[in-house]
């Protein structure tokens, strides 16, 4: 009794064998989702961008600066905004999310300057990206930020 359970089980372990064989033969090869690609020359990304070239930030409080923009191209802009302070700056800097603007409208972003606390003179670059799918256009700003006594 012993060696027929035995049997079966191993008939059964080689049905399932043979099913996952014919299974793998017949179902549809698994293909990986194509990435949408576009010529980026076909695609106009402009966008001109008004802010203030310096910005005064009192010592110790959160300070913050606006940049808009105009979406002068022909798509709808995914405008994303990065800044980088210089390794020596006494404080921080926190950007807004990303946005989509539609061709002709207009936005604004913007990012703050988190409790400055060393008085003096620093630049940051901000990196503001137009992108539509595999395309990017970006213009670099260079903002000077003055940090002032808080009391004045």
């Amino acid at each position: 009794m012993k060696g027929l359970r035995n049997y079966l089980l191993l008939a059964l372990l080689i049905i399932f064998l043979i099913g996952f064989i014919v299974a793998g033969k017949i179902s549809p090869a698994y293909k990986a989702p194509v990435v949408q690609t576009i010529n980026c020359n076909s695609v106009n990304l402009s966008f001109v961008y008004n802010t203030n070239s310096n910005l005064t930030a009192p010592e110790n409080t959160n300070t913050f600066l606006r940049i808009g923009f105009n979406n002068t191209g022909n798509v709808t802009e995914n405008i994303a905004l990065v800044v980088t302070p210089p390794k020596n700056a006494p404080f921080y800097v926190e950007v807004a999310n990303s946005t989509e603007i539609n061709a002709s409208e207009t936005g604004d972003t913007e990012f703050g300057v988190y409790s400055p606390s060393k008085l003096g003179s620093y630049v940051v670059d901000a990196n503001l990206s137009a992108s539509y799918l595999n395309c990017v256009n970006y213009k670099i700003i260079h903002i000077n930020v003055t940090v002032v006594n808080a009391t004045n």
